[in-house]
């Protein structure tokens, strides 16, 4: 599976997470941090999208996405440790932490890029 798959879905998740968090508890700090790493990771899957179409490599795209996702993790957890709350901490944490692996294992193991048609 290319991991434009599930950067972009990730990235909506987090950035809707940030939106519910500021409606539902008036929290600023979680509406810019889920809606700014929502936005890169949405961005880095649509690049990858149009570099796989190109057939160019998309990895520098993984790349990003796995720092930016393995930072939330460090963060989600920090957030547990400090509060003691496992929502959304711990959801987030174990999900972003999934991310992060598998943006690990696509840049280890990449799929090749889209082949061009010889029609």
């Amino acid at each position: 599976m290319y991991a434009f798959c599930f950067t972009i879905p990730y990235g909506f998740i987090l950035a809707l997470g940030g939106v519910i968090a500021f409606f539902t508890r008036g929290s600023q700090e979680s509406l810019f941090a889920g809606v700014i790493s929502g936005a890169i990771m949405m961005w880095m899957g649509t690049l990858s999208i149009e570099c796989y179409k190109k057939g160019d490599s998309y990895s520098q795209h993984n790349f990003i996405s796995m720092i930016t996702s393995g930072t939330i993790t460090v963060l989600m957890g920090k957030r547990y440790v400090d509060t003691g709350k496992f929502m959304p901490a711990v959801v987030v944490g174990i999900l972003s932490l999934t991310m992060t692996l598998f943006l690990l294992y696509r840049i280890l193991k990449p799929l090749p890029a889209k082949k061009e048609s010889t029609d």
